[in-house]
């Protein structure tokens, strides 16, 4: 069970962590040039957590607006960043045309999730939209938006659940840090608890259902 207070010595925990995953993730864009690297595609945008300052763990998240970009291009773009000695693992998708998945109908892009390790038990996620439109999108604003309307409390009360969350396989496709944001700021709510129950109020997976899933597999996995 949640405890209804946030402890003092977590609290600071957080607070210490986001401000050493927040520096941290300035180290790593310049120490890549990812801004200049991904400016040779369209127009950068940084988003996220590690421009809300609300990090709970290693994500950066760019936007790179660019009208009638190919897939060749967007790949010579992201090559220094590919071959770097540190990347683990990468995940491409070309949402365009028919792959587009419903939502994106429209909006389409080439997105690539890379996993750069820059120490052992370290390793940065680093996700990058190439939007083919130039059309503003609507992270930069949102964010100046949440950051002027965070107080202490409600920015505890965010880097609580988020560092609940994010551990949990349903994190961020299912539940992510929007969900957390408008359940914080707009209906009251400030424990991993509360937000349990505002997911489920809404048809969303909480803790609980994330753990019967996991049974589920296992159970289906020995038969």
């Amino acid at each position: 069970m949640d405890a209804d207070e946030l402890d003092p010595t977590y609290a600071l925990d957080l607070l210490r962590r986001q401000d050493a995953l927040q520096a941290e993730a300035g180290r790593v864009v310049v120490d890549l040039d990812l801004l200049a690297l991904l400016a040779g595609a369209g127009r950068v945008e940084q988003v996220g957590s590690s421009v809300s300052g609300l990090m709970v763990w290693r994500d950066l998240d760019f936007n790179v607006l660019c009208r009638d970009l190919s897939s060749r291009r967007a790949f010579e773009s992201m090559r220094p960043l590919l071959a770097h000695p540190g990347v683990a693992r990468v995940d491409y998708r070309s949402e365009t045309g028919h792959r587009a998945p419903a939502e994106l109908r429209g909006d389409e892009r080439y997105y690539f999730v890379t996993y750069l390790e820059v120490a052992a038990g370290a390793t940065w996620k680093i996700d990058v939209s190439f939007w083919l439109s130039d059309a503003p999108r609507d992270q930069v604003p949102y964010i100046e938006r949440l950051r002027e309307q965070l107080t202490d409390e409600t920015r505890l009360a965010i880097l609580w659940i988020k560092d609940v969350w994010w551990r949990l396989p349903t994190y961020p496709d299912e539940v992510g840090g929007f969900d957390v944001y408008e359940a914080v700021l707009r209906h009251g709510v400030r424990t991993p608890g509360q937000f349990d129950t505002y997911l489920r109020a809404r048809g969303l997976p909480g803790r609980a259902d994330t753990a019967d899933a996991g049974r589920a597999s296992t159970g289906d996995a020995g038969r």
